[in-house]
């Protein structure tokens, strides 16, 4: 997709998060699947959606957030 994204002009917002690799992380750790350019969610593939781990839904927030920052900035 970034590839895709720069063929046609478009931008793309990498995470800008560190991850989460250390001995002690756990699940509830911010980018704890170690994403760098979007975001990586992980469920359980026998459980529903909303066993998303607290981790990824943070990681989520913050991606959020920092798209919605370069979008504010490209606006002007």
């Amino acid at each position: 997709m970034q590839t895709l994204a720069s063929q046609h002009g478009g931008l793309w917002v990498s995470l800008v998060l560190l991850p989460a690799n250390a001995k002690t992380a756990t699940r509830d750790d911010v980018n704890n699947l170690g994403g760098s350019v979007g975001l990586l969610v992980q469920s359980p593939s026998d459980g529903p959606a909303n066993d998303i781990p607290s981790g990824d839904l943070e990681t989520a927030k913050q991606y959020g957030a920092r798209v919605a920052a370069v979008a504010s900035r490209l606006r002007g």
